[in-house]
C-alpha cells in the first residue's frame, strides 16, 4: 500500500485524532506499555482468564524477552503479520511472504505460532486459500457485527466509522458467530464493534464498555455461539473494571461459559469433527454408539428412551452415557439431499448436528431438501429451522463438558512504543 493509498484510507481527521490518543498512550521506551501489559494479564489471571495477544513478527523482534515472559505465564501469542499492514491490500505472494517471515521471527525466538490475525482483519479469501495446510492451525480475521441500541449508536462518531470500513464483518442477526472448518485451517470469528470504537469513537467510558459487552455475551449465550472480544493494550488499564464485570457475568450463568484462548479452541474444534456414531438396528429399533472424547456434550430431545438423562436447556436433555437406544421412526437425526451444497454441509457438521444423506434421509425428522435450503436465506434462519422443529434429535453440542457457550479475550499486541508505531508510516 502506497503512503497516498495508507492516507486515502484514513483521512486527516482519523490520523489526527488517532495520534493524539498515541501521544497519551505510549512513549519512546517500551516501560510504560509493559507496565500496563503486565497488570492486564494479571488481572484476567486472576479471573481465571489468559488471553491471546496477536503480535507483529517486528514487535517479536525488537522485544523478545518481554514476549516470552507473556507466553510463559500462560498468554497465547498469534501471528499479526511480520509488519503492521493491510494483507488484504496487497498481492498474495506479498502477503505470504509478511506471514512466512513473522513466523520465521517466532521459531527463531522460541515463541509457538499456532494462529494468526490480520492488522485491521485485512484478508481476502484468495490469501486464505493460498495458505498451505499446517501452516496455521487457525485465522481470526472475520468480523460479526452487533448492533447498538439507538441511544448508543447516536453516539457514532467519524472516528468510528473509519474503523468500521477497515472491519467490514457479517451480521450477528444473519450469521452464526462460531468457528468455520475451512481446508486448510479453522476460522475463528471476531466481534466488533471493538474497544477503540466504543471508547475513542462513541466516548464511552468503563461503564458504557461494560454495558455493551454485557449485552453482546447476553445474546452471544442466549444462541450458544463464541464471543471473541477484541481489544487494544493501549486501553487496557482503562479496561480493567469492564474485563471483570463481563468475566463474573460470565461464571454467574445457569450453564457454564467456557473462557479459552484461540487456540484452545482450535483444538476443540478440530476434537469435535472427530466425533463419530455407529448405528446398529436392534429388535426396539436403532442403537446409537457414539465414538468420542469425554469431553464430549451428546444432546438428545424428544425421545420416550432418554431414561435418567439430566434436563440439560430447553427441551435438550444431556446424554450421560455413550450408548443410546431409540425407536426408528422417525430417525433423530438431519436428513439432507445428497447432492446439498458442500458449505452447507460443513457448516451443518461444524453445529454438531448429525447427518444422514443416504436412502434413509427422508425417513429423518427433519428433511432439508434443495428447496428447503434455498428459502433459508442465511446462516441463523437454517438453524433455527432445525432448533424449532417438534421431532426427536440427537446431536453433538458445540462445546466441551457441557457449557452452552465460549468467550475469548483478545487483544492485538500492535505495539510497545511511538516508534513502533511511527514506523508503520514508512512501511505502507
Amino acid at each position: 500500500m502506497s503512503l497516498r493509498s495508507w492516507y486515502a484510507a484514513r483521512g486527516l481527521r482519523f490520523i489526527f485524532l488517532r495520534g493524539t490518543k498515541l501521544l497519551t498512550r505510549y512513549g519512546m521506551s517500551p516501560a510504560i506499555a509493559i507496565r500496563r501489559l503486565n497488570e492486564c494479564v494479571d488481572t484476567l489471571a486472576g479471573l481465571g482468564c489468559a488471553p491471546t495477544f496477536p503480535t507483529p513478527g517486528n514487535v517479536v523482534q525488537r522485544y523478545p524477552q518481554f514476549i516470552r515472559s507473556l507466553e510463559e505465564r500462560g498468554v497465547e501469542i498469534a501471528v499479526h503479520s511480520y509488519e503492521h499492514v493491510d494483507l488484504g491490500a496487497l498481492p498474495v505472494p506479498m502477503a505470504m511472504q509478511q506471514l512466512e517471515r513473522a513466523i520465521r521471527t517466532f521459531e527463531h525466538f522460541g515463541i509457538e505460532a499456532r494462529g494468526f490475525r490480520c492488522p485491521y482483519l485485512g484478508w481476502s479469501e484468495e490469501l486464505r486459500d493460498a495458505l498451505p495446510a499446517g501452516m496455521f492451525d487457525y485465522s481470526s480475521n472475520e468480523a460479526i457485527c452487533f448492533e447498538l441500541d439507538n441511544q448508543v449508536a447516536g453516539g457514532k462518531s467519524e472516528f468510528f466509522e473509519a474503523v468500521r470500513r477497515f472491519y467490514s464483518g457479517k451480521l450477528f442477526s444473519e450469521n452464526v458467530c462460531l468457528p468455520s472448518t475451512r481446508p486448510n485451517l479453522i476460522e475463528i470469528p471476531v466481534c466488533v464493534p471493538d474497544d477503540l470504537q466504543l471508547h475513542d469513537g462513541m466516548g464511552l467510558g468503563p461503564e458504557g464498555i461494560d454495558q455493551e459487552w454485557g449485552k453482546i455475551l447476553d445474546q452471544i449465550y442466549e444462541r450458544g455461539e463464541l464471543f471473541t472480544l477484541m481489544f487494544h493494550p493501549e486501553l487496557s488499564a482503562f479496561l480493567g473494571v469492564p474485563f471483570k464485570s463481563l468475566l463474573r457475568r460470565a461464571s454467574q450463568f445457569h450453564l457454564p461459559v467456557w473462557v479459552a484462548r484461540l487456540r484452545e479452541v482450535s483444538d476443540w474444534w478440530r476434537e469435535k469433527a472427530s466425533f463419530k456414531i455407529v448405528i446398529t438396528p436392534v429388535t426396539t429399533g436403532l442403537r446409537l454408539n457414539f465414538t468420542c472424547t469425554p469431553r464430549a456434550t451428546i444432546l438428545v430431545r424428544g425421545s420416550d428412551t432418554i431414561g435418567s438423562a439430566p434436563i440439560w436447556d430447553g427441551d435438550y436433555h444431556r446424554l450421560q452415557s455413550n450408548v443410546l437406544e431409540i425407536s426408528t421412526n422417525p430417525r433423530p437425526f438431519v436428513g439432507i439431499a445428497a447432492n446439498a451444497p458442500e458449505r452447507t454441509v460443513s457448516f451443518l457438521r461444524d453445529q454438531g448436528y448429525i447427518l444422514d444423506a443416504s436412502e434413509t434421509a427422508r425417513s429423518c425428522g427433519i428433511f432439508l431438501d434443495n428447496d428447503t435450503l434455498s428459502k433459508l436465506t442465511n446462516e441463523v434462519e437454517l438453524v433455527n429451522y432445525i432448533e424449532i422443529s417438534p421431532t426427536p434429535l440427537v446431536r453433538f453440542w458445540r462445546w466441551p463438558n457441557g457449557a452452552k457457550s465460549a468467550l475469548c479475550i483478545t487483544g492485538d499486541l500492535d505495539a510497545l512504543t511511538l516508534f513502533d508505531y511511527a514506523s508503520r508510516i514508512f512501511i505502507s
